[in-house]
């Protein structure tokens, strides 16, 4: 009995060292990294603090009229009014990117200057 009790609280030593050894993987930092080196800016979909005060505003502007698209689309049974809040939101995308597009070229307009 003495001996199978040694045993077991060898096995359970043994157990508990190897479940505490658990090899944990690092976050991938490539991108940052890669941001770093070229000098860049990770900037994610919302924010819009590297833009001057007007294109914050009109940007943050279309993207609450997406949300309301957003909203009304899924709110609407009609077909037709599905496809005009669809294409409707198709614009607006469009807008927002040509807009970012601008702000971006600003940005790196006053950085010479």
């Amino acid at each position: 009995m003495r001996k199978l009790f040694i045993l077991g609280v060898f096995c359970l030593g043994a157990v508990s060292i190897t479940k505490g050894q658990e090899i944990i993987p690092f976050p991938d930092l490539s991108e940052s990294h890669t941001a770093l080196y070229n000098q860049a800016e990770i900037i994610d979909s919302q924010n819009y603090s590297l833009y001057t005060k007007d294109y914050q505003d009109a940007l943050i502007k279309i993207d609450r009229d997406i949300e309301t698209v957003n909203s009304q689309l899924e709110n609407e049974s009609n077909e037709v009014k599905r496809k005009s809040l669809q294409s409707k939101k198709a614009q607006l995308a469009k807008k927002r990117t040509l807009l970012l597009k601008e702000a971006e070229l600003l940005e790196d307009l006053n950085k010479f200057y």
